[in-house]
């Protein structure tokens, strides 16, 4: 079902689901995996699914708009805007070692004089890229809904392309502030059992955004209500050992849990102020990833 048939409308709801997802690795290795992702998923699911392909997200995007792709694995700037567009819904997310969120972050080095959002007034902040979620887009959206002037708040800008150079740069005296990503729990405690993007140094955190979501399995709103209930059910429920070695393999999940407005809700908010935004280049930060897959 990888070719939508032009004879077929558009917005007609599928029989059965065309899955996508996004280029993390070489595309034949990863298309392996994910035709053995569909397979598990349409056991476990009693559905008709077939793996749709590869893309980059804005290949993967298109792909969805033209009906496809039914099922895709999104970043979260990406799944949402979509969400709030009414073009998908989404209905799962990955947990990583115990967490399936985490948070995006500004601080300063120890002692700084920067200490709380009152203080950012000309100083030089250090990102990772224009299209990191956590290393610049989502921090600076929290950063305007909470009523501060981008313009009077950084004086320089440096974009230096890895959390751990911008720490570098923050702790060396370089830049005054830094973003970057941070696991917290529900009283704002730092997780002892999973490294921020500065690894082990000490800093000051300045703010943080509302929880995030490392990534997004989302449906296409055109997908019949029982279809998208019966795939939630299989990954959220997690009885299906097949299906958990596919996703594991495919998408380095553990597990998934449903995703709540708690979580959704805040990001949605935040999206006005991305608008500039392609949806960032990768999926989920680091650790407890490897390092080699960033955001």
């Amino acid at each position: 079902m990888g070719e939508h048939d032009p004879s077929e409308p558009v917005d007609a709801p599928p029989t059965q689901l065309g899955v996508g997802v996004a280029l993390t690795t070489d595309p034949s290795t990863t298309r392996v995996l994910l035709d053995e992702f569909c397979f598990a998923l349409g056991q476990a699911a009693g559905l008709s699914v077939v793996a749709a392909g590869v893309w980059h997200y804005q290949h993967l995007m298109q792909q969805l708009a033209d009906g496809n792709m039914h099922l895709v694995w999104l970043p979260p700037i990406l799944a949402l805007r979509a969400a709030v567009e009414n073009r998908v819904t989404p209905i799962a997310l990955p947990v990583r070692d115990g967490v399936s969120t985490y948070q995006a972050v500004l601080y300063a080095r120890p002692g700084s004089s920067v200490q709380s959002l009152h203080d950012l007034r000309g100083v030089r902040a250090a990102w990772v890229d224009r299209q990191s979620a956590t290393g610049y887009l989502i921090i600076r959206a929290h950063l305007e809904a909470r009523g501060v002037s981008l313009k009077d708040a950084f004086a320089s800008d440096s974009f230096l392309g890895s959390h751990d150079a911008v720490a570098r740069a923050v702790l060396d005296g370089q830049a005054d502030v830094g973003a970057s990503y941070i696991y917290l729990d529900e009283h704002g405690i730092e997780s002892p059992s999973h490294r921020a993007g500065w690894g082990d140094r000490a800093v000051q955190i300045v703010a943080h955004s509302s929880p995030i979501p490392s990534d997004i399995v989302a449906a296409d709103k055109r997908v019949p209500a029982h279809m998208q209930r019966a795939v939630q059910a299989a990954l959220v429920e997690g009885v299906n050992p097949a299906l958990s070695r596919a996703a594991k393999a495919l998408l380095a999940a553990d597990a998934f849990v449903a995703p709540t407005a708690q979580i959704l809700r805040p990001l949605q908010d935040l999206l006005g102020g991305l608008k500039g935004a392609t949806g960032g280049h990768s999926i989920f930060p680091p650790p407890p990833p490897p390092p080699s897959r960033r955001l």
